[in-house]
């Protein structure tokens, strides 16, 4: 489960949870850095988090792919 959400982070993908307005992913800015941070995002607060906390709380609050409100399925446009 880790190896593919945390590859499906780096392509640009986004986990979330529209109900509880939870979403982590990668910007772009992030995207050839030696360890990449990630954004979580919940109920409009946002927070840098590195890959392993990323991979935690998308195991914990089992979150899925999902689309972003603003960002849509995928931060690569």
């Amino acid at each position: 489960m880790h190896k593919l959400a945390e590859s499906r982070l780096l392509a640009g993908n986004i986990y979330g949870d529209s109900r509880t307005g939870e979403y982590i992913y990668l910007p772009g800015s992030e995207l050839d850095a030696d360890e990449p941070m990630l954004v979580y995002e919940n109920n409009g607060m946002r927070k840098d988090i590195a890959m392993e906390e990323a991979l935690r709380i998308i195991e914990k609050r089992s979150l899925k792919p999902a689309v972003h409100p603003v960002l849509g399925k995928n931060t690569f446009h």
